[in-house]
Formats: C-alpha cells, structure tokens, sequence
C-alpha cells in the first residue's frame, strides 16, 4: 500500500517499555522530532494484556491499524513524518520496505525493554531508562513492571530486538530468555561494558543475520561525560572481542549486502553515535576514531531529550558549528541537515543551559562539551 502516512508497523510489530508500557514501535506517541511540544502518551498501559500478543490482536492495535488504512495523518507517526522531510530513512519507510501489505495481522517484530538497569548514566536518557540516572538528585522512579518480558505463544519471528538499559547486565536476559528462540534478524544495542556470555552466542546462531550496535556518543573525555560510565580502555577492548567473535563466525561483520530485512542493509558489528550539543565538536574525532579501529560509525540526532537538539540553537552557534571541520562528506550533510531543520527555539535552550547546570553539580564536564553552553550564556 503506497502512501505517505501508511506503516506497516502496527500490522506486524510490538514493543514493551522499561515500564511495562506497550507500543507499536519505539517512536509512535513517544516524540515528535519537529519542534513541537506534546507530553509522550501511554498507548497500552502495563499489565493490561498477558502477553505481546494479546496485546497485539486488542482493541487498541485493531484501532491503530484501522487508522492507517484509511491513511489518516498520525500525531503518534511524527517522528518519521519528520525524518522523511529531511531526507533521512524513516522506521516507517524501514518497516515498509520489509513487509507486503495483508489485512490480516500478524506479530512478526518484537522490540523489548525489560528494565532500566542500567550502569551508564548518559546525557541523552533518564531515570525510566537508566537506574543510574534514578540514583542522582533530584530524579523520580518509575514503577516497575510485573512481568518483565511477554513472550507466550511467540516463534519463527522475522525481528527480535532487545535494549535497556543495558542488556548484558540484566537478570532478563539470562538463562531461558534465549533457550530454544530464534529469529530471522536479531538486533541488540548496548554499551559494550559487558562482553556476551556463552548462552547468548548460542541463541545468535542460532539467527540468520545480526544486528549489534555499541553505542558511543564521542571519544576520549567527551564520550567519558556524555556517558558516564563509559572507560575508553575498557571499550577498546571488548571491540577488539566483538571484531574477532564476527571475524570467526557465519556473519558478516561490515554488514551483509544481500540481506534485506532492514534497508540499507544495516546488519553486523557497527557503532551508534547520537548527536547531540555536548558532542557536536566531537564527532570528526569520533568518525576518524572509528576509521582507525576498522568500525562504520552511524550518525543519528538526539531528538530526546530536545533540548539536547542542534537545531534549536541560535543561528550564530549554528553558524560555528557549519564551519567543520568536517570529517567527511556524511558528516557535513548530517550537521547541515540537522542544523536546518528547525529554528531557535529560546525555550529548549534555556531548558539547555539549566540541564547544564544541574550537570555540572554531578560531574566535570569537558571544556569541549561546555563550547555552546557559554556561548548560549553570552546570547540569552
């Protein structure tokens, strides 16, 4: 089915919050990415169902996928709608791209969070996703769930993708959580603090493809602030395991060509960088770091929290920052097109500048990552 507003998400694909919380996937009603500013909203609240697949085939999915074959316009679905605008691949234009349209539902994707624990405490997350960050001043708790993952009755799926927190510290994600399950693509994101045990490389290979990416918001003491927790040394190290672990087995570590279950073919050993206002002048070291260790770095933008958001800065900032260095061509189109895809916004910087502070009562931030927040103290 073509159109712009159409997903195939809700017609194949669950995802379960740190909270218990049920979604389609992790962006509908969880934020916006075009400067608009609307409070994330539960769309099936914990404990409500049993499993991912009551959840899958009630009322609330059976509405969604109603909605998306009348090809409403979805406030849940701007995230991608603004993704699309730039030029950038959407979840939404990924999904599609994997799934032929059939009326009849049938729950082939699962992305799941089953707690926060979490030994990192980045910039870019907070206390629902990190109990790292629920131990610092002044953060709330979210209620935990009752059942960490929903699982019953589920096989022969096309996508499992599990996160955090951090998986590979999780009592989740230990034991019978990957005894006798498989998937066509598995897909993990982690900090790369805790190398895999023996349990997980046996339900890999058991996959046709894999997916794994270690997430790195910068190198050196920009990447040690902007995710506490974070050693450099330490994470060096388990690269060199995770290269040699793809190296001798059936996977293709840069990435298989022919698979193409995810478009643009984003399978093996890569790093995740996020962008983000404490980073921005790092990500030419991080992407010639990348280059010297034999790993593809893939850019995205921090849309949340948005205060951390580029766009948002006052032009002369921005103006800083379009001057490079640029580290390559991807790097330069990534920044302009994050840079120009919204105006100053005085709100999210001053909510900017505030987060600094706060900060900076709990850590020693880098001068690097301080550049914006003086120059936003000598602009506003």
């Amino acid at each position: 089915m073509q159109s712009n507003t159409f997903c195939m998400s809700p017609f194949v694909r669950m995802t379960q919050w740190w909270n218990g919380n049920l979604n389609t996937c992790t962006h509908y009603n969880e934020m916006t990415g075009d400067g608009s500013y609307s409070e994330k909203q539960v769309f099936i609240p914990k404990d409500k169902y049993n499993s991912l697949l009551d959840a899958f085939n009630g009322k609330e999915m059976n509405d969604l996928r109603s909605k998306m074959i009348n090809g409403d316009f979805l406030d849940g679905c701007r995230y991608c709608y603004h993704l699309e605008s730039l030029g950038l691949m959407s979840l939404r234009q990924s999904i599609n791209s994997c799934h032929t349209f059939e009326s009849k539902a049938k729950l082939k994707e699962i992305e799941i969070y089953p707690s926060n624990k979490c030994n990192f405490r980045c910039t870019i997350c907070n206390p629902s996703a990190s109990s790292m960050w629920e131990k610092a001043p002044l953060q709330s708790k979210d209620e935990k769930p009752t059942k960490t993952y929903l699982l019953d009755d589920l096989d022969d799926l096309d996508l499992i993708t599990i996160s955090g927190g951090e998986p590979m510290i999780m009592e989740d994600y230990s034991g019978d959580f990957f005894k006798n399950r498989s998937a066509k693509l598995f897909t993990m994101a982690t900090n790369n603090s805790v190398f895999p045990k023996k349990e997980f490389f046996n339900f890999v290979n058991r996959c046709d493809d894999i997916l794994i990416y270690l997430s790195l918001d910068g190198v050196g003491e920009v990447g040690e602030f902007c995710r506490k927790g974070l050693k450099m040394t330490r994470f060096n190290k388990n690269l060199k395991k995770w290269q040699n672990w793809f190296d001798d087995s059936k996977f293709k570590r840069n990435g298989n060509p022919n698979y193409k279950l995810r478009p643009p073919f984003l399978t093996g050993l890569r790093i995740m960088f996020v962008m983000q206002i404490y980073n921005v002048f790092n990500v030419y070291d991080s992407m010639k770091w990348a280059d010297e260790h034999d790993i593809i770095l893939d850019l995205r933008n921090c849309y949340s929290p948005e205060k951390l958001n580029i766009a948002y800065l006052p032009d002369e900032i921005k103006e800083d920052i379009m001057n490079g260095p640029f580290y390559n061509d991807t790097h330069k189109e990534f920044t302009y097109k994050i840079l120009n895809s919204d105006n100053y916004d005085k709100k999210r910087v001053e909510e900017f500048i505030e987060y600094t502070k706060y900060l900076m009562v709990l850590d020693e931030i880098p001068k690097e990552s301080l550049k914006i927040f003086k120059k936003c103290m000598d602009i506003i």
